[in-house]
């Protein structure tokens, strides 16, 4: 993962490197509404009459989802993809100008071109830390995130409560099974304290319950939507 690193000055030569900082992945869209055919003309994407969600903060990171047969909902995983210099100039009363550029891109990986340019106008800084003139101020950043297409409301609506409900149960999971081992080494170390015992077991079956309630409440949404664990 590609993390904002300090700003340094850049040299003015590599204006066009800078506003065009996604070459290596500029075919690597996540989200694609349009694309060019093979006659060069623009006609719609596969991801074109989605509803377009993204969230900062993934549920699930690790589900990379393709639009096949008019899926109503997919989940998929992206990278934010951000470039931002800003340009120093002088005009013509001496005054330093001051003027900020923003290149972003949604992309299917982070980019190394960007990465690379940012790091090489560092070395160029390092090197030439008195030079004066105009410049600019580089940085970089790529975020995981995770972009939810639907169709509309309702599939949009169980889409959401499908992927609280993994991640809630995941948790709740890890949890329960964390709990019972937790209690049932307790119980072994307990010497015979009936005290400690008893409290561990009401532990023990507590967690169980949690389980149990869990598998009633999947298969409940089962019962409601056959399709609901496996789209």
């Amino acid at each position: 993962m590609m993390t904002p690193v300090a700003l340094a000055d850049a040299s003015a030569n590599v204006l066009i490197n800078l506003a065009n900082p996604f070459s290596d992945i500029k075919n690597q869209p996540c989200i694609q509404e349009l694309k060019q055919n093979a006659e060069g003309k623009t006609v719609e994407g596969p991801d074109s009459g989605y509803v377009i969600s993204i969230m900062e903060e993934p549920l699930n990171v690790d589900e990379s989802g393709s639009v096949a047969n008019g899926d109503a909902y997919v989940v998929r995983r992206c990278f934010r993809n951000t470039f931002q210099y800003t340009e120093t100039q002088t005009d013509k009363d001496g005054k330093e100008l001051h003027i900020p550029h923003t290149v972003p891109m949604l992309s299917t990986r982070c980019s190394q071109n960007a990465q690379t340019l940012m790091e090489s106008e560092q070395a160029a800084d390092a090197e030439a830390a008195n030079r004066s003139g105009s410049g600019f101020s580089v940085k970089y950043s790529c975020k995981e995130v995770q972009a939810i297409l639907t169709k509309g409301g309702t599939s949009g609506f169980y889409g959401y409560i499908n992927m609280i409900y993994r991640w809630g149960a995941s948790l709740v999971g890890l949890i329960a099974v964390t709990i019972i081992i937790v209690s049932g080494i307790q119980i072994s170390a307990s010497g015979g304290d009936s005290e400690a015992i008893g409290s561990a077991k009401k532990r023990i079956i507590q967690s169980i319950v949690g389980i149990v309630v869990l598998f009633l409440a999947s298969l409940i949404l089962y019962t409601l939507n056959p399709t609901f664990f496996t789209k």
